[in-house]
């Protein structure tokens, strides 16, 4: 019986452990089961991320584009104004010399005296209009 008792003993705290590394072995596979998950998480936000990047790379590479495109835009306007601004200093410098030019053709002896052989027809024109 002391046998049977040892054998049962045994058996005993054989099932016990048994129980134990069952009770261990589940807590292992649900550890693995919650890394498991976390690195599934782990690797969509991964590609979450790398999306965005690629997203952004692209939004930046539009936005260098664009940039590019504006500073060309600018240094046209900017080619454009240095021309308008020389032809107003050109047209400036004509319409200096036409206005010399009209004061001497009007401070001629010529002008004068066509103004004066001029005045009565002038004043016949001005009183027709009047009337």
């Amino acid at each position: 019986m002391f046998m049977t008792s040892n054998r049962l003993s045994d058996s005993v705290q054989h099932d016990e452990a048994i129980t134990r590394l069952e009770l261990q072995l589940q807590h292992v596979l649900h550890r693995c089961a919650e890394l498991e998950l976390q690195m599934l998480n782990s690797h969509d936000f991964a590609l979450g991320q790398a999306a965005e990047i690629g997203g952004l790379r692209m939004r930046l590479e539009h936005l260098n584009t664009d940039n590019s495109n504006h500073r060309a835009h600018i240094e046209r306007l900017e080619n454009a104004l240095s021309e308008a601004s020389q032809a107003v200093a050109q047209n400036v410098r004509l319409l200096e010399r036409s206005r010399d030019e009209s004061v001497l053709l009007r401070s001629s002896t010529t002008w004068k005296i066509g103004q004066f052989v001029m005045l009565p027809v002038r004043l016949i024109k001005r009183l027709t209009r009047r009337s």
